[in-house]
């Protein structure tokens, strides 16, 4: 029996990995084309967007407000993945407990993406509709120059 569950365990794991894979080739939507970091304070995209140092200060209240949070819900969804790896674990399979701590897991990933649509959401607000679309191309650059970043340091280095 512990062996069947540690199967299904792997296999779940495994699925998981490939459908996270399968979503890197989708189109992004606006959430997650958010630059990381403080995009505002780039001196380039402050003057092209004309944003103000009241903007830009507001900008860095919302940004320390949505950090705060997103830690406090990727903190609970770990703790909500433990917890789900455990109860399949148990020698005795709890199947009830298993859902409902596997529904735990779905609130907490939910909590993470409705925190970053609210962020997306305060900052449209706060550009207002015609900077938000000049800063909608700017956030596929931004994305597109990270991504070749990121790329260069994990290529080992000759």
């Amino acid at each position: 029996m512990r062996r069947i569950v540690f199967c299904m365990l792997v296999c779940l794991f495994v699925l998981s990995g490939v459908s996270m894979a399968q979503d890197r080739g989708r189109p992004r939507d606006e959430i997650e084309n958010l630059p990381r970091g403080k995009w505002w304070r780039m001196p380039e995209v402050a003057s092209e967007l004309k944003i103000s140092s009241d903007e830009q200060t507001t900008l860095d209240d919302l940004y320390y407000k949505h950090r705060n949070q997103m830690i406090d819900h990727k903190g609970e969804l770990k703790k909500g993945q433990l917890a789900l790896e455990q109860f399949v674990e148990n020698e005795k399979l709890d199947e009830s407990a298993c859902k409902n701590q596997f529904q735990k897991v779905l609130e907490a990933r939910n909590k993470i993406s409705t925190e970053r649509y609210n962020f997306l959401i305060e900052v449209r607000k706060l550009l207002g509709f015609e900077r938000f679309l000049q800063l909608k191309p700017k956030f596929y650059e931004l994305g597109k120059e990270k991504s070749r970043k990121d790329g260069d340091r994990r290529k080992p280095r000759r």
